[in-house]
């Protein structure tokens, strides 16, 4: 604005007060008020008056002076009013107090010590809980991050700032390690330590803000956990059969050693188990054990194993239990493998009718491909559905859908392949022609292009599996369509 615009004209005018705040053109009157009527400088360190522009009134605080003007006579002419702009110090001051309160609240709500540390200056600021549960004062703790190194445990410490450089290095937020800290006492607790770093507009990280949580309780129970599945695990290794344990999501966690002895898999590897399945098992194996994650429900399986002397399968029928605390939640999954091979050849094999059956009933359509050039060798009836009678067994990933070409499938599938790494797809919006009539409907389906690996944890192919999930993407759609009001 123009020096010829503001002369004349009213202070309030030119500056129009926030209507939500009438209170701040009194504090502004007051200030002038004072000077004029004492005849006398006025100073007020603080006071917000908010600012007009185009979006509306933006928050504003000052520092403002008002000096009287005297004549001869000792009347007041006019008054200087300085101001100052302090609206970054006063929003800052708020902020750090609103991050000290922050601290002792998350102190008192999860039993944790906050902390702060300010990178620049170096100096911590420590949350209430200090003292309870490691018997210091914040004054004892001192005010640099070297009164935080002197007391990680000496075999701890370089592990643990190798973690944070190498966070601070990669411009990484958050930051979580668990390490011994002496506590006054001179006895070491065993923590987990979380911390989330901000960084200024060069990417220098300036500070941060954590919380310290002691678990070693849960350490000790751990411990004794560990000692009570050593002593479970060796029940299981002296079984005559094959045995294996799982989580309650079904992660495979142990083997006995039998199973490494006939599958010929390197000790201790849990992953790729599938791989020593019969390639035409290894389907419905994947889908048997899916749906019994799913429902908690135990079951019984006959299928092939490879023997990795000399190649050969035998039958085995694998048997898988859940076992339940006393709410009822799983809590581990238990298995055992019973060979049947004499057995199943006596009875004869009438199995793939059995397997075929089983799998056009799955709510799960698999395809299995081998190989880098992805050649299949095994699809489910389900993806007849979703692309049509072509010819799948046998031929390449190319061939078989030449018209995913441009959208990246192929660059998609050699990820995977390369890279050992699981990728999801969820809700692709495609058709299905559940009748094979021509006459397609729409359909969501999750897509998930998992790598299958031999016994040397190297990629041998990729099993594709596909989940339709039309009915929930619909119900969601409806919901939400419902909460925005529409019909």
């Amino acid at each position: 604005m123009a020096r010829e615009q503001v002369l004349g004209q009213p202070l309030f005018d030119l500056f129009p007060n926030n209507p939500k705040h009438p209170e701040f053109k009194e504090s502004v009157l007051q200030c002038l008020q004072h000077a004029l009527m004492h005849k006398e400088s006025f100073h007020n360190a603080t006071l917000r008056y908010d600012m007009q522009t185009e979006s509306g009134y933006e928050e504003r605080y000052w520092s403002a002076t008002s000096v009287p003007v005297l004549n001869d006579a000792g009347e007041v002419q006019y008054l200087i009013h300085e101001v100052s702009d302090v609206t970054d110090k006063i929003l800052f001051e708020r902020l750090h107090q609103q991050s000290q309160e922050q601290l002792n609240l998350i102190s008192h709500a999860t039993k944790a010590i906050a902390w702060e540390y300010d990178i620049v200056n170096d100096r911590m600021h420590w949350g209430e809980g200090l003292q309870e549960i490691f018997g210091y004062t914040p004054e004892e703790m001192g005010i640099s991050g070297a009164s935080w190194d002197s007391r990680v445990h000496p075999d701890d410490f370089e592990e643990v700032q190798r973690s944070i450089q190498k966070a601070l290095t990669n411009k990484q937020n958050a930051w979580s390690g668990e390490y011994r800290f002496r506590k006054a006492d001179g006895t070491y607790a065993y923590i987990l330590d979380q911390g989330y770093t901000t960084y200024d507009a060069a990417g220098t990280p300036v500070r941060t803000t954590g919380s310290i949580i002691d678990i070693t309780q849960n350490r000790d129970t751990q411990e004794a956990l560990k000692e009570s599945d050593a002593r479970f695990h060796h029940l299981l290794e002296t079984l005559p059969h094959m045995a294996w344990t799982a989580s309650p999501k079904g992660k495979i966690l142990f083997f006995n050693k039998n199973w490494y002895s006939y599958t010929g898999i390197r000790r201790g590897q849990t992953d790729g188990w599938i791989n020593a399945v019969h390639p035409e098992d290894s389907a419905f194996i994947l889908t048997s054990w899916h749906n019994a994650v799913a429902t908690g429900s135990s079951f019984e399986l006959e299928y092939r194993i490879r023997h990795h002397l000399d190649g050969s399968y035998r039958w085995f029928l694998e048997r898988g239990l859940p076992m339940r605390d006393a709410n009822g939640n799983i809590t581990l999954w238990i298995g055992t493998y019973t060979d049947i091979d004499d057995q199943k050849n006596q009875l004869g094999e009438h199995r793939d009718d059995h397997l075929e059956s089983l799998l056009r009933l799955s709510p799960v359509h698999l395809c299995l491909l081998h190989g880098p050039n992805h050649v299949c060798q095994y699809v489910t009836p389900g993806v007849y559905k979703l692309y049509g009678n072509r010819s799948y067994v046998g031929h390449t990933a190319r061939e078989i859908w030449p018209e995913l070409e441009p959208i990246g499938f192929f660059d998609l599938l050699d990820e995977v392949y390369t890279k050992g790494r699981t990728v999801y797809i969820n809700e692709f919006r495609t058709q299905i022609d559940d009748d094979f009539n021509g006459n397609p409907r729409d359909a969501y389906f999750n897509f998930k292009y998992q790598p299958l690996f031999d016994s040397t944890s190297t990629v041998e192919g990729i099993m594709i599996s596909a989940i339709e999930v039309t009915n929930l993407v619909i119900a969601r759609q409806r919901a939400e369509a419902q909460a925005r009001g529409e019909s």
